[in-house]
């Protein structure tokens, strides 16, 4: 709600406003939690993680006590690759969250010749594979494709230098690999797209080949532990666990991350 200040300027002179103003919108910040210790059980395939409330919790350490938080961690960390569940507990053993991990988290991306033909030919209709459309968000989806892939660099760029939470949503000062992905788009293209690391590898996009890289695609390194969007010159941008925050990287060939792209995928 607006609220306005009104000034009496004498009774001929009537009212007049003296300033109409609006309150900042304040953020706050999630309520953040520090990882202490993974603990691995190897009988039950299941992870702990040890946490304790720290509202100055930084980068890899740092948590939102969400499902989404917990997967989107285990799923960056290839040590913990085998787990089928992860749990958050405290340091007295209570349990907090607990999250289930996909079975088919480690299956390769296949590009077969019908998504590289794809890659060269017209654009992808709407919706892309594994992207919804959300009808109330102002975007550019109907744009040429030029201001489209600038829309999506735009909002990229904006979110360098964000500190990593997991979890945590970019509106609050904090993201992770895959709510980074998942702000950007929606901004941009007015795209939901999953905001965990797992439904971005399994579902979402067009594969293309790598040859075909083109700015504002999604580049997944490692198998789908790191998502970025493409910049063009051989940068990406991505939330980096190793960085603690949104930043480029270089994926070109004397980079040594050329090796580590799993796959390619396109959503416009």
């Amino acid at each position: 709600m607006k609220r306005c200040a009104l000034i009496l300027r004498g009774a001929a002179a009537g009212l007049t406003w003296a300033a109409f103003w609006a309150p900042p919108v304040v953020r706050a910040a999630p309520p953040l939690w520090r990882i202490e210790e993974t603990v691995e059980d190897d009988r039950k395939d299941e992870i702990t993680l040890v946490v304790r409330p720290d509202a100055k919790a930084v980068g890899d350490s740092a948590i939102v006590l969400t499902p989404v938080a917990v997967e989107n961690y285990v799923r960056a960390h290839p040590a913990l690759a085998s787990a089928t569940r992860a749990v958050c507990r405290t340091e007295a053993g209570r349990a907090l969250v607990t999250a289930e991990m996909p079975k088919d988290r480690r299956v390769e991306p296949e590009v077969d010749g019908e998504r590289a033909e794809m890659a060269v030919g017209p654009s992808l209709a709407e919706a892309p594979p594994g992207v919804a459309i959300d009808p109330a968000q102002q975007s550019h989806r109907q744009a040429p494709e030029a201001i489209r892939v600038a829309a999506v660099l735009e909002a990229a760029e904006a979110l360098i230098g964000t500190p990593l939470a997991w979890g945590a949503d970019p509106a609050s000062g904090y993201c992770d690999p895959a709510t980074f992905v998942a702000a950007v788009y929606r901004k941009a293209l007015g795209y939901r797209l999953p905001a965990t690391l797992d439904g971005l590898w399994a579902e979402t996009g067009v594969s293309v080949p790598v040859w075909d890289l083109r700015p504002g695609d999604l580049v997944l390194l490692d198998r789908g532990e790191l998502v970025g969007i493409y910049l063009g010159a051989d940068e990406i941008a991505a939330c980096d666990p190793a960085a603690g925050e949104v930043v480029r990287l270089n994926v070109g060939p004397t980079s040594g991350l050329t090796a580590r792209i799993a796959d390619v995928r396109r959503l416009f």
